[in-house]
C-alpha cells in the first residue's frame, strides 16, 4: 500500500517535484559540518562512550611527530564536545581503536605507532571517568598502520591486531585477560597493509581478518579456532586499498566487505558467497580520492550504506539500492579545509539516527555532521577539477544536473545561458550556491549552462 501512495504521489505532483518527493525518504542529509579542535595532524577518529553516561564521545589519533598522542572530547550530551584532552602515546600514532580490554566495564584505547623504528601499539586504560592511566607498549609488526579489537580465541577477552605495512603482515596479540598482552604473531598479508577489520566471515563463530593492503587487493585471514590463522586469499580491488570496512550489505545475514581505493576514487564491494569467500568486485565512484571506508544505515530504510571520506575534504554517501548495490554517491562538506583521511558512523545526540565524524589532518580538527532528514545539500554539477591529479571532471548535461539535484532534496532555479570556449554546449558552466552549501528542503539551485562557441 505504502508503495501505490507514494506512486500516486509522484502522478500528482509531477516532474521534478516528482523526483524530489521520490528521493526525500531515502536519501540521508546532513546539518552542516561543525569543527572541534584535536591535536596535530588527527588521521585516525573512532566513537565510544569513554565516561559511562551513556553519550559517545571522541577519540583521534594525532600524526605528528611532535605531539604523539591522543585526543579525547567528551560529548555534552546533544552531539557536540567538550575541549579536547590530551594523553600520550608511542611516536607518530597512525590508528585509533576504543574496546574494554581489561574487562572492568570502562572502554579503553589502543594506538598504533609509526614513527621509524617504533612499530608498537599503546594501550591506555580507562580511569572510569573518560580519562586515561599512562600508556603501555607492545612490540608489532614493522610500520603498524591500523588497529582493530577483537575475541580471537574465543576466552571471552578482547584481543589486537595490527596491519603492518612494511613488514606486509597483521601481527596479533592475545589478551592476557587484565588487558596487558602476549608477544605478537605475525602472519603474511601480501602487499602494504593499511587497514584491518575483524568479524566472522564464513560463520563458524571464530572472528577472522581483512587487510587492505595498499596495493590492489584485500587479504582475508580465516581464524583456525584458537586465534591463529590460515593462509591469505585475495580479492582484487579497483586502484590501491587503503581502507576496508565489513557489513551485510544485501541482507543475507553474511558480512560482505567494502574498501576505499584512493587512486581510483572508488569503493569496491564484495559480497560474501557465505564461506569467507567472495564475488568479483562491483566499484562505485566516490570524490576525489577516497581514503577511509565505514558502513551504516544513514537514511533508516534498513538497508546498510556506504560513507567515504575523501581528500577533497568531501564525505562521499552511496545509499543501499537494496540487494548490495548502491546509488551514485551524494557528497556532503566536512569543512575541514582539506583531506579527510578517517571516517566514522555513530548516533551522537541520541536521536536515533546515525551520524558523521570526520578526521581532518591538514586543519587538526574533526568535523560533526549531525543527521538531519529532508535538508537540500548542495551537489557539484559544474566543471571543476580532481585536486590531486589536477583532472579535469566534465561538467553535467542540464538533465543530469537535475536528476543529482532533485536526489539531494533540492530543486532547480533560474537557468541562464551564455557562450562559452571551454565548456560544451547544454552542460553546467557554474551554479550557485556553491556545492557543499546546506540549505531547507527544496532550496533552490541556479545554473550557468553553456551556448557552446560563440558563432564567428
Amino acid at each position: 500500500m505504502k508503495t501505490l501512495i507514494i506512486a500516486a504521489s509522484l502522478v500528482l505532483l509531477g516532474g521534478s517535484l516528482g523526483v524530489a518527493a521520490l528521493f526525500a525518504s531515502s536519501v540521508p542529509s546532513f546539518a552542516p559540518a561543525k569543527g572541534y579542535p584535536t591535536g596535530r595532524a588527527p588521521i585516525s577518529v573512532a566513537i565510544g562512550d569513554l565516561n559511562s553516561d551513556g553519550k559517545p564521545d571522541l577519540a583521534t589519533a594525532n600524526f605528528d611527530v611532535g605531539v604523539n598522542s591522543v585526543s579525547v572530547l567528551l560529548n555534552r550530551g546533544d552531539g557536540s564536545f567538550q575541549p579536547k584532552r590530551g594523553y600520550r602515546t608511542g611516536r607518530r600514532p597512525s590508528s585509533v581503536a576504543i574496546g574494554d580490554l581489561n574487562g572492568d566495564g570502562k572502554p579503553d584505547l589502543a594506538t598504533t605507532n609509526n614513527a621509524a623504528g617504533v612499530n608498537t601499539v599503546s594501550v591506555l586504560l580507562n580511569r572510569g571517568d573518560g580519562s586515561f592511566q599512562a600508556k603501555v607498549d607492545y612490540r608489532t609488526g614493522s610500520s603498524p598502520l591500523s588497529v582493530a579489537i577483537g575475541d580471537l580465541n574465543g576466552d571471552g577477552k578482547p584481543d589486537l591486531a595490527t596491519a603492518n605495512s612494511e613488514a606486509s603482515t597483521v601481527s596479533v596479540l592475545l589478551n592476557r585477560g587484565d588487558g596487558s598482552f602476549q608477544a605478537k604473531a605475525d602472519y603474511r598479508t601480501g602487499g602494504a597493509p593499511e587497514s584491518v577489520v575483524i568479524g566472522d566471515l564464513n560463520g563458524d563463530g571464530k572472528p577472522d581478518l581483512v587487510t587492505a593492503n595498499g596495493v590492489p587487493h584485500v587479504a582475508v585471514l580465516l581464524n583456525r579456532g584458537d586465534g591463529s590463522f590460515r593462509a591469505k586469499r585475495n580479492y582484487g580491488t579497483e586502484g590501491l586499498s587503503f581502507s576496508v570496512a565489513m557489513g551485510d550489505v544485501n541482507g543475507d545475514g553474511k558480512p560482505d566487505l567494502a574498501t576505499a581505493n584512493s587512486e581510483a576514487s572508488t569503493v569496491s564491494v564484495f559480497l560474501n558467497r557465505g564461506n569467507g569467500s567472495f564475488r568479483a568486485k562491483q566499484d562505485y565512484r566516490t570524490g576525489d580520492g577516497s581514503y577511509s571506508i565505514e558502513i551504516g544505515d544513514l537514511n533508516g530504510d534498513g538497508k546498510p550504506d556506504l560513507v567515504s571520506a575523501n581528500g577533497d575534504a568531501n564525505i562521499s554517501v552511496l545509499a543501499n539500492r537494496g540487494g548490495g548495490s548502491f546509488q551514485a554517491k551524494l557528497e556532503y562538506r566536512t569543512g575541514g579545509g582539506g583531506a579527510s583521511d578517517s571516517i566514522e558512523i555513530g548516533d551522537l545526540n541520541g536521536d536515533g539516527k546515525l551520524d558523521l565524524v570526520s578526521a581532518n589532518v591538514t586543519s587538526s580538527t574533526v568535523s560533526v555532521l549531525i543527521n538531519r532528514p529532508g535538508l537540500c545539500t548542495v551537489q557539484n554539477v559544474e566543471r571543476g577539477f580532481l585536486r590531486e591529479r589536477n583532472v579535469v571532471v566534465q561538467a553535467q548535461t542540464v538533465p543530469a544536473a537535475k536528476r543529482t539535484i532533485a536526489r539531494a532534496n533540492c530543486r532547480v532555479g533560474k537557468i541562464r545561458r551564455t557562450y562559452s570556449k571551454n565548456v560544451k554546449k547544454g552542460r553546467v558552466i557554474s551554479q550557485n550556491p556553491e556545492p557543499g552549501t546546506v540549505l531547507p528542503n527544496r532550496g533552490k539551485v541556479s545554473l550557468v549552462v553553456s551556448r557552446g562557441r560563440r558563432p564567428s
